[in-house]
């Protein structure tokens, strides 16, 4: 039989899918999160890069993209796990930093080989899958609030920047 995971026929009798909180992340994530994270060791080193870091140095953005489709596949398995929101939107803001930092020429692809973002998001699945995982603490909801207020700061700063610009034209042309 084969092993529970993805498209794989589960052993759970409940029909609505839910699973027990004693269920493991499937053999297929933890797969994923290594391919795309720690694939291969840098000689000489004990750093791990994976596929996530190599795509997005030979191909700046679509690699990247394609990156961050793939660790969507991990934030999908939480919801199917039953992870709560918040911390599907913080799995969500780790895909979302690596895939909008990682497109960054050169940096980004160094920031590529530290920041995990698949990693990151199975550990929060370790920590929080099933119906008796852990509760989400202050921390997880502090990370959200400010990605939101970043996210909000980000999406102002050119509308602010624009208004300004008008104001100091119309100051210069007299109006």
């Amino acid at each position: 039989m084969p092993t529970p995971g993805f498209g794989a026929p589960s052993a759970n009798p409940d029909p609505r899918g839910a699973r027990s909180a004693s269920e493991p992340v499937p053999v297929w994530a933890e797969a994923l999160a290594r391919l795309l994270d720690r694939a291969f060791v840098i000689p000489g080193t004990e750093i791990g890069i994976g596929l996530d870091a190599i795509l997005g140095f030979f191909a700046p953005g679509a690699g990247d993209a394609a990156g961050a489709l793939a660790t969507l596949l991990l934030v999908y398995l939480g919801f199917k796990l039953r992870v709560p929101k918040v911390i599907l939107l913080r799995m969500l803001l780790n895909v979302s930093v690596d895939a909008v930092v990682g497109a960054v020429p050169i940096a980004g692809d160094l920031f590529d080989v530290y920041y995990h973002a698949g990693d990151r998001n199975l550990a929060l699945l370790r920590k929080h899958s099933g119906s008796a995982g852990l509760k989400p603490d202050l921390l997880d909801y502090a990370i959200v609030a400010l990605a939101l207020l970043v996210g909000l700061a980000l999406f102002a700063l050119p509308l602010l920047a624009g208004l300004a610009l008008i104001h100091i034209a119309a100051r210069l042309s007299g109006f």
